[in-house]
């Protein structure tokens, strides 16, 4: 039992140092929900595909704002010889379908293209990750005029995980940047996001979560800060 709350008391100490950089000053403010589902499978050991669906809704969750469709396929790399260090290596891709309602006060459909890279390490009840991503957006021309399209980032993401011994419950935190690629002006980073999340294990293939989210735009005009609580359910 003292192992436990030394492991939790860690992890809330982690999350203190973390979430600042979620909460730099900004001047519009919103809440919202968001909702997931997503289905894995794996195809052959150490392949596996996924579907997912997310609804997103805003302005204090009464607006709908986005709906998104996902295909993805991760493939883990050298799951052998990694195994016995506790590491573990994937790379994936993912194409998107999103609707949704833009700054212009319009819906668009837009097409996304995602290719991760995710490490990860076990250190006993605790797990550190990294995700490196390279998003590419493109928003129909037909009914919008953009100053650059395909949108291109990079996005990084660092996080920590606590799972406590013989219990269904897995506690995480991460925080990611949003770093511009093409833009016309400025290549900078514009958005940091904190996203910490209650996990509970329902069976072996079932499982939900409860996540609260804190987005901040930086280096914008009109920067937003968004906070959201989130939903999901996975399945296999």
């Amino acid at each position: 039992m003292k192992n436990r709350i030394k492991g939790l008391t860690t992890l809330l100490t982690l999350c203190a140092a973390m979430l600042p950089a979620g909460f730099i000053t900004a001047q519009n403010y919103d809440f919202g929900t968001e909702w997931e589902a997503q289905y894995s499978h794996s195809i052959v050991k150490g392949t596996e595909i996924s579907i997912s669906e997310e609804l997103r809704f805003k302005q204090l969750s009464t607006r709908f704002t986005k709906t998104e469709t996902t295909l993805a396929l991760a493939q883990s790399l050298f799951r052998r010889s990694l195994k016995p260090h506790g590491i573990r290596i994937k790379l994936g891709a993912s194409y998107a379908f999103i609707y949704r309602y833009n700054s212009k006060h319009y819906y668009e459909d837009q097409h996304r293209l995602n290719l991760n890279l995710n490490l990860t390490k076990k250190l006993g009840n605790w797990s550190i990750g990294y995700r490196l991503r390279l998003q590419t957006t493109f928003r129909n021309e037909t009914i919008g005029d953009y100053k650059y399209n395909p949108q291109l980032y990079l996005r990084n993401r660092i996080g920590v995980s606590y799972t406590i011994p013989d219990k269904p419950w897995k506690f995480s935190l991460t925080e990611e940047c949003f770093q511009r690629l093409n833009h016309p002006s400025k290549k900078i980073i514009d958005e940091f996001r904190t996203v910490a999340t209650a996990t509970y294990q329902i069976d072996r293939h079932n499982s939900i979560s409860l996540q609260l989210k804190a987005a901040t735009e930086i280096q914008v005009k009109n920067p937003d800060r968004f906070f959201a609580l989130g939903f999901a359910y996975e399945f296999d």
